[in-house]
C-alpha cells in the first residue's frame, strides 16, 4: 500500500525521532486520515530526501514519530523557471499544480499588459504547490516568488536563465531552444503578449517561440511547455 507523503517545516536531517505540532498535519493525521500509532508515512524536508517514519504518539496538539529510513528522493535534474502570467484565479492555481508535478523549481508570476488579475493569493498559492509536491513524490519544494512586470523580471534573470518567451507568432520550438539545465520559460495571458511586450523580448534577445500551430489556453501553454522541455 502507498504511503501517505507530508512535507514538514522542520529539517530532518539525521534525526531518529521528531515532534510534529503543524496545525495542517494534524488535522490531517486525526480528523481526515485517522491515524494511529504504529502507522507510517513519509515525509519530507524539501531538502532532497524522504523519510519513512512510524507514528508513536498522536494527540490533538502534536505528534511524535520514530525516523526509521533515509531515502533518495526525486529531484528534477532541469531547473526550470516558469514565468507564468497572471489569469483566471482557477486556471493560474491549475498551472501552479501541473508544474509543481513536472518538476518546476522556480514558479514566477508575471503582470502582463493583458492579465486580468494584477495579483495573487501567495498564502494560498503557496500551499496548493505544497500539496502538489506532497502527491507527486517530488522531494523538494518549487520556489514561489512575488509577482514582477515581465520587464522586471528579464532584467533580473536573464544574466543566469536561458530565457524564451512563447506565443503563436514565434519560430518553431525545436529549430531555437537549447537542452539547457538553467532555463525561463514566459507564458503570456489570455490574448497573449502585446506587441510592445514581444518587441522587448527580441530586443533583449530573448527568443519568442511557438509550441504548435494551435492556438493554447494559457494554462494549457503552461503545461505543454514544461512538457516538452522535461521529456
Amino acid at each position: 500500500m502507498r504511503l501517505h507523503r507530508f512535507f514538514v517545516e522542520q529539517e530532518i536531517g539525521d534525526k531518529k525521532t521528531l515532534e510534529i505540532k503543524e496545525e495542517r498535519i494534524l488535522y490531517q493525521w486525526r480528523n481526515v486520515l485517522r491515524f494511529s500509532p504504529l502507522d507510517k508515512v513519509i515525509l519530507f524536508d524539501g531538502k532532497g530526501s524522504d523519510f519513512l517514519c512510524e507514528i508513536n504518539i498522536l494527540t490533538k496538539n502534536e505528534a511524535k514519530l520514530s525516523v526509521l529510513e533515509k531515502m533518495k528522493g526525486i529531484i528534477s535534474e532541469r531547473k526550470i523557471t516558469l514565468f507564468v502570467s497572471l489569469i483566471k484565479r482557477e486556471n493560474f492555481e491549475l498551472v501552479l499544480e501541473k508544474a509543481t508535478e513536472l518538476g518546476v523549481s522556480h514558479i514566477v508570476p508575471v503582470v502582463a499588459e493583458r492579465s486580468e488579475k494584477k495579483s495573487f493569493n501567495y498564502e494560498r498559492s503557496a500551499k496548493i504547490i505544497v500539496e502538489a509536491s506532497e502527491q507527486s513524490g517530488r522531494a523538494d519544494i518549487p520556489v514561489l516568488s512575488e509577482e514582477v512586470k515581465p520587464e522586471e523580471a528579464v532584467n533580473k534573470y536573464k544574466k543566469e536563465l536561458n530565457l524564451f518567451a512563447f506565443d503563436p507568432t514565434g519560430s518553431d520550438l525545436y529549430k531555437t531552444i537549447v537542452k539547457n539545465d538553467n532555463l525561463g520559460l514566459f507564458i503570456g495571458p489570455e490574448g497573449g503578449f502585446t506587441l510592445k511586450e514581444l518587441d522587448f523580448f527580441k530586443e533583449n534577445e530573448i527568443p519568442v517561440v511557438k509550441l504548435c500551430e494551435q492556438i493554447l489556453r494559457a494554462e494549457t501553454a503552461s503545461i505543454v511547455a514544461i512538457s516538452l522541455i522535461t521529456f
